[in-house]
């Protein structure tokens, strides 16, 4: 069995959610952008987690990867972590795209039309924006995956 970094398992999904994007813009079957972007929603997510299992590992913050309790434990070990502030400041303001993440998420595992899960007016894009919505989510995240990597690498 092959062991892999949790950022490495970060990076392949952030990778696989972009290709997932690239395949909404060059499929020529309207039927399957959807389930493209789905797809790409689902890789976002766990890349979350891939990056709050990078946190945990270097701050030493336990096991869990629940946002909440990663604050209560480097408040507890009074170590500040960029990341999870601006993490929580984003999960606090209910039109940032991390809410749209959980979101989106949410729907597609649930299997709900976006319409009736999700409050119109708060979305960065709604209905068929050709992913740009989704885009911006993995454009977002990696951007917070790289000032995370760079801050932990001066810790």
């Amino acid at each position: 069995m092959i062991v892999t970094s949790p950022a490495s398992l970060t990076n392949q999904r952030l990778d696989a959610a972009r290709q997932l994007l690239a395949q909404c813009e060059r499929s020529g079957d309207d039927w399957m952008l959807s389930s493209f972007e789905t797809s790409a929603i689902f890789q976002l997510r766990s890349a979350l987690n891939g990056l709050l299992q990078e946190i945990t590992l270097a701050y030493q913050l336990g096991d869990r990867i629940d946002l909440g309790d990663m604050a209560q434990m480097a408040l507890k070990k009074e170590v500040v972590v960029p990341t999870l502030q601006e993490l929580s400041v984003l999960e606090s303001n209910r039109h940032s795209w991390l809410n749209q993440l959980y979101s989106a998420f949410q729907v597609a595992l649930e299997c709900r039309g976006a319409s009736t899960a999700v409050d119109a007016t708060a979305l960065i894009g709604k209905g068929s924006d050709d992913a740009a919505s989704t885009k911006l989510i993995l454009n977002s995240l990696v951007e917070l995956v790289l000032r995370f990597r760079e801050d932990a690498a001066e810790y």
